[in-house]
This record gives structure tokens, C-alpha cells and sequence, in this order.
């Protein structure tokens, strides 16, 4: 060993502590594990878990490369104790998914982090079926594989269909915007022939035929951005898989409390809004309410309506 590496070994003695060593002590029984076995089992996991998780790698001191780092990083601390990250950060997000159980299962089946990766991103429902099924406790590999790769399946169908059902809802949702566009022309229209009129006989029934144009349009109004609420909140469902699929892949724990937080505080602010205006919400008439789907009127009577409010 060098001159300065003795110095740099020398400053270590000088300034460990009693957490040091026992961390040291952990890592040495890592490092005599992985040379013996090269599988991480999860008794090793939940040891990585547990320091990562208590960002006890940062006060550590270690020689990486033949040289000496301090408060080394996650990635650093991890190849020096020959793991990869990437590796490490999976199977700790493995380990929060599935539980201690169903992991060590696993690994006596050979299950590979593909077929985990599936599992894992199967909604909670889903996958406790998969992992309290038939092939997990007679440890039938095959079987298994097979239904995950059907859950899987029927789990990316789902997602395409919800998809298509979102692009669809857009889709009306510009076309009755054109429909309110063409209506608040016409009005505009009939306001300025309106001004025009001397006649106060005429003046009274354009001003009827006025104000029932206008209640019409205020409701396709209110039945549009009803509409389009409902398209925003299938929006705000899909972010939320979305971020909830980033936490778990990435392993970022804290993402979860700020779903929540982010849940709570849209859906409390939409409740807040109801209760001032004193309305009772029917909850078994929230999925198809009757007023907002009402029949579009057919393409000959909306000309024919609007030919007689011109006579």
C-alpha cells in the first residue's frame, strides 16, 4: 500500500465512530456474502433497504478506484460493495411490493425481473391474486409465469381501452364546442336585427325567442364543462398511475405521500365548492345523470328552430 494511502487510512482511524463501524461490519458481511453466492437474498436486501433508507452510507468513508471518498453516493456506495445500483434499487422496490414472502418464493422459482416488472405493475387487486394464487403455493413456475403474462395483458388492454374512451369524450367534447359557437353567432345575429325593430309587438317576441335561446345555450354551456370536468378528472386518474408507476419503478417512497396530499386536496376543494351552493351530492346518480346526456336534436329540427325564431 502507498505512502498516501496509509495517511488516508490513518485520518479514517482518527475520525470513525461506533455507526462507522458497525456499518463497516455490515458491509464486510455483504461483501463475504456476494463473494460466496452471487444471488442477493432477501435478508440482503432488507439490509441495503434498511441503509439506503437511513442514508447511512453518507457519513461513511470508503476507498473507491484507489481513492478516498467521503460521504460517498448511493451509486458509489453500491459498487463498493460490487453491486450495481440499478440492481440494488429493484430489488429494494421488489421487496416493498411483494413483502419478504412472496420475494423468497420468487427467488426459489427462478421468477426473472421482467416477469417481476410485470407483476409489480399489475393494480393491488390484481396482483394479490397472482401471489395468493394456486402456482405461488405449490411453487408451479410455468403456471405462474403463464398468469402473469395473462394479467399483464388484460392489464395493457384495459389501459388502451380507457385510453380510446378518453380520446373519444375529447373528440364530443370539441364538437358541442363548435355547436355553442354556431349558436352564440346566431344570437349576436338576431341582437343586432333586434335593435333594429320599432314595433314594440315585435320587439316582445323577439326578446322571448331571445331569452329561450339563451337558457339553451347556458345549459349546453353548463352540460360542456360538466363534460369536460369529467375529461379532466379521467386526465388527473391517468397522471396519478402515472406517477404511482414512476414511484415504483424509480423507487421514489415519497411520491406516494404526495398523491395522497394531491387527492385529498382536489377532491376536499370540490366538495368545499358543492356545499355552497346547499347541494345534497346523489352519489348513486354521479356516474349517468339524466341531465347530461340528454338526445341531441336531429340536424332538420335545429334549422326549422331556428328558421321560425327568424320569421
Amino acid at each position: 500500500m502507498t505512502e498516501i494511502n496509509q495517511n488516508h487510512l490513518a485520518q479514517i482511524e482518527q475520525s470513525v465512530t461506533i455507526d462507522q463501524i458497525r456499518l463497516t461490519e455490515r458491509i464486510g458481511a455483504l461483501k463475504a456474502t456476494e463473494f460466496v453466492r452471487k444471488l442477493v437474498t432477501v435478508t440482503t436486501i432488507k439490509m441495503l433497504a434498511e441503509i439506503k433508507e437511513a442514508k447511512q452510507y453518507k457519513g461513511l468513508k470508503i476507498i473507491l478506484n484507489e481513492e478516498l471518498v467521503t460521504s460517498p453516493t448511493w451509486d458509489q456506495f453500491c459498487q463498493h460493495i460490487g453491486l450495481s445500483r440499478e440492481k440494488v434499487d429493484e430489488d429494494i422496490r421488489n421487496l416493498g411490493v411483494f413483502g419478504e414472502d412472496f420475494l423468497e418464493t420468487s427467488q426459489r422459482m427462478s421468477l426473472g425481473y421482467r416477469d417481476l416488472r410485470k407483476l409489480r405493475k399489475l393494480d393491488d387487486a390484481e396482483r394479490e391474486i397472482v401471489i395468493n394464487g394456486e402456482a405461488v403455493k405449490t411453487e408451479d413456475r410455468e403456471s405462474l409465469i403463464d398468469l402473469i403474462e395473462e394479467m399483464s395483458a388484460k392489464h395493457t388492454k384495459e389501459k388502451t381501452s380507457l385510453k380510446k374512451k378518453v380520446e373519444d369524450l375529447t373528440a364530443d367534447v370539441d364538437a358541442k364546442d363548435k355547436i355553442i359557437k354556431t349558436k352564440d353567432e346566431k344570437l349576436n345575429k338576431q341582437d343586432t336585427e333586434l335593435t333594429k325593430l320599432k314595433s314594440p309587438p315585435e320587439i316582445r317576441l323577439r326578446a322571448e325567442t331571445e331569452d329561450q335561446e339563451l337558457e339553451k345555450a347556458a345549459l349546453e354551456t353548463l352540460k360542456t364543462e360538466s363534460i369536460l370536468l369529467l375529461n379532466a378528472t379521467l386526465r388527473y386518474q391517468n397522471a396519478i398511475n402515472g406517477v404511482l408507476d414512476l414511484a415504483n419503478d424509480k423507487g421514489i417512497h415519497q411520491l406516494f405521500d404526495r398523491v395522497d396530499e394531491s387527492v385529498i386536496a382536489t377532491y376536499q376543494r370540490i366538495a368545499q365548492f358543492t356545499q355552497t351552493l346547499g347541494i345534497q351530492v346523489d352519489f348513486e346518480n354521479m356516474v349517468s345523470p339524466e341531465w347530461l346526456f340528454p338526445q341531441i336534436e336531429d340536424a332538420s329540427e335545429i334549422e326549422a328552430s331556428d328558421m321560425n325564431s327568424e320569421i
